[in-house]
């Protein structure tokens, strides 16, 4: 079964969102994976793929970290853009031999699997021995993309799979928390206003909104995170040498 590469409302939106562009939406979600792929960047290297790349937004934050950025995703995705990926592939089937990456990437994909598992061991065969894995476990979002929408995880789960794997956690790095969830549920309540005839009128004033409370709730998640209340984790994992 085919897995599907999208995220409406998941941890980010698959567009090209900068860090400060808090006038659009979805900001809030983009701020939070760019911060923690800044983060995690440091463990990069050499030939990265990224599984499900869409528009390869986030591909910028990788200059001087990898020597060749590939992406891989479906062939009808929506999120593709003007630049078609490397190759066409499911994320559990990667028509590539085993070894010849360094890094795997994948961001708001795991979800859409309905064997989560088999894409991981699918990751492990890709990457050298000691290659690292760079992929995102979404703990908390809304129901969406019916019926491919399978799972949630919590870090412990992560961490199961990617043992089961052959994969050695190396770090957890949380992305956003609970008052993230309620302004992103807030934004999409503005955005499903924001459309058809009076989009005219309504387009400004859900700018300025989406602006306010972006800000609010990113403050309010500094305040208030809890790391129990995660939109979800970017795990950081090593393959194990054979």
């Amino acid at each position: 079964m085919e897995a599907r590469v999208s995220a409406p409302m998941t941890v980010l939106a698959r567009t090209r969102t900068g860090r400060w562009s808090v006038w659009k939406f979805n900001w809030l979600a983009n701020h939070k994976i760019i911060g923690a792929l800044v983060r995690a960047r440091r463990h990069a290297s050499g030939v990265l793929l990224d599984v499900g790349c869409g528009s390869r937004p986030f591909a910028r934050l990788f200059d001087g970290h990898v020597a060749r950025y590939l992406g891989s995703d479906l062939y009808h995705s929506r999120f593709l853009g003007d630049r078609p990926p490397d190759v066409y592939a499911r994320g559990e089937a990667l028509p590539i031999r085993g070894g010849a990456a360094d890094t795997v990437l994948g961001l708001s994909m795991l979800t859409y699997f309905p064997d989560p598992l088999a894409m991981l061991r699918e990751a492990h065969r890709v990457l050298r021995p000691g290659g690292v894995l760079l992929l995102e476990f979404t703990q908390m979002a809304p129901l969406h993309d019916e019926p491919h929408d399978y799972f949630r995880f919590t870090r412990y789960g992560a961490a199961h799979l990617l043992e089961r794997a052959g994969f050695e956690p190396v770090e957890f790095i949380p992305i956003g928390g609970l008052m993230s969830r309620v302004g992103l549920s807030a934004i999409a309540f503005l955005n499903r206003m924001n459309r058809g005839p009076t989009r005219v009128i309504t387009e400004l004033p859900v700018r300025l909104l989406y602006i306010v409370l972006q800000l609010v709730f990113e403050g309010l998640d500094r305040l208030c995170f809890d790391p129990r209340e995660v939109l979800a984790h970017l795990v950081v994992a090593r393959r194990r040498g054979e």
